[in-house]
């Protein structure tokens, strides 16, 4: 598998591709502006939509035309037509110490998503600057608590058949799973299930259609593991900071990759041509889309 440079906006750190079959574009966002981008392959376009918030995700709604964005201060659905935003929910209000983090949809509509210091990543963090896992449920009202102290969540999967919910302990350096339930949600609390501290720090992850996982590493990997959690194999990568990446084009055999140059000198950015950019490549297996949120 050879990744290619697509799309080279050299950003500080872009995050959830999110392909959108319907329209053929891909969702992706600028993680500290908060702006939502809308990338065409076919024509090498990019569509830029500001929220002026730090952004933890955009995922399309199943109505064409909005975007559900987790930002810093909460839930909202955009209007990309008139741009405007709609505030649904906040998992912490009044909590200006924390920024929504990474989030995705289950099959039922269910929203999950998790919270961080914004001094993670910083010399200023420590570990006791935590943040939570939350659910908002399909009546777009209630947020339950799944996971308190946590210091950071990325990555949010289920398998095929939703018996399990995995999510990326990035700080633990761990992958963790939770009993799935699509009726009801998770059906217990978390359990450690991989390490990837061989590896390097685990950030994002998809899954394709044989719930084999694919693991971005801020170490210029992508770890791959079979359905029964079993080690595969090691995909390198062009840059060393992998950050989360997502199927999608024509036939879901297209992995494309999101990447960041956070904190690079020019030395390092030197060495990493493409940082802060676009990558794809194609996979033999098709991979799975994300859910889209139900208005």
């Amino acid at each position: 598998m050879k990744f290619e440079l697509i799309l080279d906006c050299a950003l500080e750190l872009i995050e959830t591709p999110i392909w959108d079959g319907r329209i053929g574009k891909l969702y992706w966002t600028d993680l500290f502006s908060g702006d939502v981008h809308r990338y065409d392959p076919k024509t090498g376009g990019d569509e830029v939509w500001r929220t002026n918030q730090m952004i933890g995700s955009a995922i399309p709604c199943d109505e064409l035309g909005k975007v559900l964005c987790v930002l810093e201060n909460g839930v909202h659905i955009l209007d990309l037509e008139s741009g405007t935003l709609e505030f649904l929910a906040d998992a912490e209000p009044g909590n200006t110490g924390n920024r929504c983090n990474d989030s995705r949809v289950d099959a039922a509509g269910r929203l999950f998503l998790s919270t961080v210091s914004k001094l993670y990543g910083t010399d200023k963090y420590h570990p006791e600057l935590v943040g939570g896992f939350y659910m908002l449920d399909t009546n777009r009202k209630s947020i339950v608590t799944l996971v308190e102290g946590i210091q950071q969540y990325n990555a949010i999967v289920w398998t095929k058949d939703n018996s399990r919910m995995y999510v990326v302990d990035t700080y633990h350096e761990k992958l963790i799973a939770f009993p799935y339930s699509l009726e009801k949600g998770p059906a217990g609390g978390p359990e450690n299930v991989v390490d990837f501290s061989p590896y390097g720090m685990p950030d994002g992850m998809c899954i394709d259609q044989e719930d084999t996982l694919y693991v971005f590493h801020w170490s210029g990997r992508i770890t791959v593991w079979n359905k029964k959690l079993q080690f595969v194999r090691e995909i390198p990568f062009p840059v060393e900071y992998a950050c989360c990446g997502g199927f999608g084009g024509s036939d879901n055999k297209t992995l494309f990759a999101a990447t960041s140059k956070f904190g690079y000198t020019p030395e390092q950015l030197e060495a990493n041509k493409g940082a802060g950019g676009l990558f794809a490549a194609h996979c033999q297996v098709a991979g799975r889309n994300d859910y889209f949120y139900k208005i």
